[in-house]
């Protein structure tokens, strides 16, 4: 990426990567768009909800440009190569675990930081 400001690009693949530590670092962000939908019949009065849970992915995907470019890059171009949904995690498991290892290296680097959400012992998404 050239500028921080610039939004980093969110295909399928990368989102499927990022899923864990989406699911984790924006939690929050996801539960109360959710809550608002479905108290609301209207869509516009959930937008500020739904914006924070943008940016929430936003800056999360920023920062694993940041921290493990090479991992996060493997993992999410293995997962682009799958046809297959049967074999979709399988077959990336390695770029998934080096990913984790990269991003656990980060966090114990910084512990002020938030919390990433790194933990092995999480559930694999099922897709």
């Amino acid at each position: 990426m050239s500028s921080t400001d610039e939004r980093p690009l969110t295909t399928s693949s990368v989102l499927y990567a990022a899923a864990r530590e989406i699911g984790r670092r924006c939690a929050k962000e996801n539960r109360a768009f959710l809550e608002c939908k479905s108290k609301e019949d209207n869509p516009e009065e959930c937008l500020r909800e739904g914006e924070k849970v943008t940016n929430c992915v936003l800056q999360l995907l920023k920062e694993l440009n940041a921290t493990c470019p090479k991992e996060f890059e493997d993992y999410s171009a293995c997962l682009d190569r799958q046809s297959s949904q049967l074999y979709l995690f399988d077959r990336c498991r390695k770029f998934e675990r080096s990913l984790v290892s990269c991003r656990a290296s980060f966090q114990s680097d910084n512990q002020s930081g938030s919390s990433l959400g790194t933990s092995e012992t999480a559930p694999s998404p099922n897709m």
